[in-house]
């Protein structure tokens, strides 16, 4: 669940960039079609631009940012380790409070989605059905329903409803524009963008650009309309005469749901230059800026093992224990003060975000490997079924040396302060790096005993 919530904040960031960049630069151009294809071309982005995996030696301020937020969602969201015993607690779980609303908003909207679904099958059943051809001759595969109550004209995939008045009145163009609808496949484009708002629901880009697509469509049909002959004072009449009726399903094209002012500038705005496509080529620098925005330090393996890690309570990992707590080892080195809640080494503060993260020699590999020489499982431990995860907290010095060792989270007493002693005699780390200096920086591992990477799933297995 973690690695999929920091998928869906990468690709709602990446989803606004794209959105600002079409309203800026391509919305009020008239080649329809291909501002179509633009904005389904902006989903399909954000979707794919947040798995490409790019390391950088000095990644941007914002990837940064992001590798802390991942590795904080993903610690929020793991599950607890089997046989790990639970750190107190120490204050509201907001964090999971947070998880819980994004699940509930999620929740709702499909719920919403399923409701508006179910309404609107119920309403082609109420509707008699027709034979469109007698209207609008060499229409095949398409289904007229005609209901005898006032309801606005709509269509959804292959279907076309269209009230008893209205068929009688203007039912030519209407069924024209709805059939442009149809023939187009717009229904797919909005079952698509109501995916996406259901699982960005809290992301205003989501849901403005399924209003620029519903435009767009609009525009289209608009366009078939007039280009099949239909005099253009009298269909911008019969708009203006419709604009009072009201959409009432969101999974459906409606006739008269889109502002009414912009389809008739629309209609007579003078033809965009070919050349104005041009302007799509300046999303391949905002692509590449996106890429290079989320690339992770080479160092991130080693992040990696902590996104693996099964804890159950962010709050008990990112705020410390209070002193005294079973899960809670004091740092002892004479050299680490403390002054107004922040660390320094030898007088020199310990940053929490520097350009670059310290680095254990020979990276992940080379972790894996010391941990496999170094580290001691007590027989007695193992033979008892006593396992899990120690989660500890250091300091890496500008000078490579590991000072100020603490056990965030605990899992036996022994275990613990293993997880230390083999921490305390790693050889000299990679220092990180801030403003092109060597800094002393915080940093987070987890220690697993009797657990080992599950290559399938990306978590833990137990051996038994």
């Amino acid at each position: 669940m973690g690695l999929f919530l920091v998928y869906i904040l990468k690709s709602a960031l990446c989803l606004a960039a794209f959105y600002l960049f079409y309203r800026l630069l391509l919305s009020r151009e008239t080649f329809h079609r291909f501002n179509r294809l633009a904005l389904l071309g902006v989903l399909l982005l954000s979707c794919v631009l947040p798995l490409a995996e790019v390391s950088m030696k000095h990644p941007s301020g914002v990837g940064q940012t992001m590798l802390s937020l991942e590795q904080w969602l993903l610690l929020m969201t793991a599950e607890p380790a089997a046989e790990v015993v639970p750190a107190p607690r120490a204050g509201v779980p907001w964090a999971q409070v947070l998880l819980l609303m994004y699940v509930a908003g999620v929740v709702f909207f499909v719920l919403r989605g399923g409701y508006s679904l179910c309404r609107l099958l119920a309403l082609l059943r109420s509707a008699r059905r027709e034979d469109v051809g007698g209207y609008v001759p060499g229409c095949r595969g398409v289904c007229l329903l005609v209901h005898d109550g006032e309801i606005a004209p709509f269509s959804w995939m292959s279907y076309i409803v269209i009230s008893r008045k209205d068929l009688q009145e203007d039912g030519r163009a209407i069924l024209l524009h709805e059939l442009a609808h149809i023939r187009r496949g717009h229904s797919w484009d909005l079952l698509l963008a109501d995916v996406c708002i259901t699982l960005q629901w809290f992301n205003p880009a989501a849901w403005l650009l399924k209003q620029e697509l519903q435009a767009v469509h609009e525009y289209e049909a608009d366009e078939a309309v007039l280009a099949s002959g239909v005099n253009a004072k009298e269909y911008q009449l019969l708009l203006i005469k419709k604009a009072v009726g009201t959409r009432r399903y969101s999974l459906a094209n409606s006739f008269n749901h889109s502002k009414l002012k912009k389809r008739i500038t629309m209609m007579t705005k003078r033809k965009s230059s070919p050349w104005a496509r041009a302007k799509y080529f300046y999303v391949l620098p905002l692509a590449a800026v996106a890429v290079v925005a989320f690339a992770r330090p080479e160092v991130s393996g080693v992040a990696s093992e902590i996104a693996a890690a099964k804890v159950s309570d962010l709050s008990a990992i990112v705020k410390e224990p209070a002193s005294g707590s079973d899960a809670f080892l004091p740092g002892d080195s004479s050299v680490v003060t403390k002054k107004d809640g922040k660390i320094f080494i030898n007088g020199e503060p310990v940053l929490e975000l520097p350009e670059r993260f310290p680095q254990f020699p020979g990276e992940l590999k080379g972790l894996m490997e010391y941990w496999k020489n170094n580290l001691n499982y007590p027989d007695a431990l193992r033979q008892k079924g006593v396992k899990g995860i120690v989660v500890t907290k250091f300091v890496v010095g500008k000078d490579g040396k590991i000072y100020d060792v603490r056990v965030l989270r605990g899992v036996d007493k022994e275990l613990d302060a293993e997880a230390v002693r083999a921490i305390k005699a790693m050889p000299l780390w990679i220092p990180a790096e801030d403003k092109g200096e060597k800094v002393n920086a915080l940093y987070t591992m987890p220690v697993s005993f009797g657990i080992e990477p599950d290559p399938k799933t990306g978590g833990y297995k137990l051996n038994n």
